[in-house]
């Protein structure tokens, strides 16, 4: 298995009371979703992370060296 790209997804929006009752947050606080999709010269993926970030206590630096 071989990584060649990776597609980096990320929105702003209200979480669910599910989310936030999981994160201990308000429902009308912001939360972050990214989706990662990382993925191999034929662009079939072969991982995905989705992750939800309270927005107001998160700072994204992503670094990508693939191949």
């Amino acid at each position: 298995m071989r990584f060649d790209h990776v597609t980096e997804r990320v929105s702003a929006r209200l979480p669910s009371q599910e989310e936030a009752d999981l994160l201990a947050m308000p429902q009308r606080e912001p939360v972050l979703s990214v989706l990662v999709v990382a993925c191999d010269v034929a662009g079939q993926a072969l991982q995905v992370t989705d992750v939800l970030l309270p927005a107001d206590r998160q700072e994204l630096e992503d670094t990508y060296r693939l191949g």
